[in-house]
């Protein structure tokens, strides 16, 4: 692989993981979306193929959730197979974190099925944009969806979330420990939030331009709000196989409510594993966005098959098909 692959690569995968968590003063208002349940979550309105690798498809996407249609990104390995799939959920707020495909790259060309919400209220998704609220259901909504795939093995599903993504991911694991379901076999996040409480003292700005704007109140005014949004107030619920990364210079959501979280965690006899990455930032940029140790934490649970699922021996096919992507925005 040469320097430059490396290095293009290198910023692609940084570009892709969270995105900003501020993008300026937030004016807009939290509301609720009251829609009507049909169609069921997770149909799928349209699918579009508009970039096929040497390896992979994909598509753009339109799924119905809670009576709205949502935006995403899916891709796939070229083949007549069941493969294991990850649900990706993208950081960020304000449209700072929309999706443009290539988020799911390193994990299809890898081989796996993987589907980016874009949320609703974001990158033309029909609702309005929330916070730890609606947007749970829109990733949910992806399980059923994936599950009627005839490309997707329904019992190896894994998913994947980075900073207001590893949030959404917490709460995703909660619904299935509250439901009693093992729908998601694994799961990564990586800078994730997980005490929307400390993280008004690290970060007193999100109150402001977040909290109040997208959730409604704050913290002082509605404890409850805050609390079933924080993973660190049910630890026991997240029943899912789970790996936490968190850079240890990560000076957007602090490295100790990992720490905090990952205690609690095995405090209730959870499947969990920490890995703090010395002089890692909240993006993972010099880890090429934690895409390689998230890869090898599926491969052992939900990609154990005949395939190579390596992120290493798929570098240069990655570096590839990201270049694409940066010259062909979408």
């Amino acid at each position: 692989m040469t320097t430059r692959m490396r290095l293009v690569l290198r910023a692609l995968l940084l570009a892709a993981l969270v995105g900003p968590l501020l993008l300026g003063a937030a004016t807009r208002s939290h509301a609720q979306d009251d829609a009507p349940s049909t169609p069921p979550n997770g149909a799928i309105e349209s699918m579009e193929m508009f970039y096929a690798s040497d390896n992979a498809e994909y598509y753009r996407l339109t799924y119905w959730s809670d009576g709205l249609r949502i935006k995403a990104f899916i891709g796939w390995p070229k083949g007549n197979t069941r493969y294991p799939a990850i649900i990706y959920n993208h950081g960020g707020v304000w449209g700072g974190g929309r999706l443009v495909g290539r988020e799911i790259v390193p994990l299809v060309e890898c081989g796996y099925v993987a589907v980016a919400s874009q949320y609703r209220g974001v990158g033309g998704s029909e609702g309005a944009e929330q916070f730890g609220w609606g947007e749970v259901n829109d990733v949910l909504a992806l399980i059923p969806l994936l599950q009627a795939l005839p490309n997707v093995d329904p019992g190896r599903i894994g998913m994947m979330g980075g900073s207001r993504g590893g949030m959404v991911t917490y709460m995703a694991l909660k619904w299935e420990g509250t439901n009693w379901r093992d729908d998601i076999q694994a799961a990564v996040t990586i800078g994730g939030v997980a005490d929307l409480f400390a993280w008004a003292k690290e970060r007193p700005d999100v109150v402001n331009t977040i909290y109040l704007p997208l959730i409604g109140k704050t913290p002082g005014e509605a404890w409850d709000w805050y609390e079933m949004r924080s993973a660190m107030y049910w630890p026991s619920l997240i029943k899912t196989p789970l790996l936490i990364l968190h850079g240890e210079a990560d000076d957007q959501v602090s490295v100790d409510q990992s720490r905090k979280l990952y205690k609690a965690i095995l405090a209730a006899g959870g499947d969990v594993t920490l890995t703090t990455i010395p002089g890692g930032d909240h993006s993972l940029s010099g880890q090429s966005g934690g895409y390689g140790l998230a890869l090898s934490y599926f491969n052992a649970i939900i990609g154990r098959d005949s395939m190579d699922h390596d992120f290493d021996r798929h570098i240069d096919q990655i570096g590839v098909v990201l270049e694409w992507f940066a010259q062909n925005p979408q």
